[in-house]
């Protein structure tokens, strides 16, 4: 086998999707902010976190 028909042989790999939720992401973005008013938590430590809730994450092995 030459080089090049090394380089064609099909890899396995890992597929990650994100893919938004039913809700817009405004309407979860600003319960995130009411939520780091209301307990004193700076908003950029919520907002990562409102990123997750928002959208669906989907990891796959192909």
């Amino acid at each position: 086998m030459n080089r090049m028909e090394k380089s064609m042989v099909p890899r396995r790999s890992l597929r990650i999707e994100l893919t938004p939720r039913e809700l817009p992401f405004g309407l979860i973005g600003g319960g995130g902010a009411g939520l780091s008013l209301l307990s004193g938590v700076y908003p950029a430590v919520v907002l990562p976190l409102a990123f997750l809730v928002s959208v669906r994450v989907a990891i796959r092995l192909i």
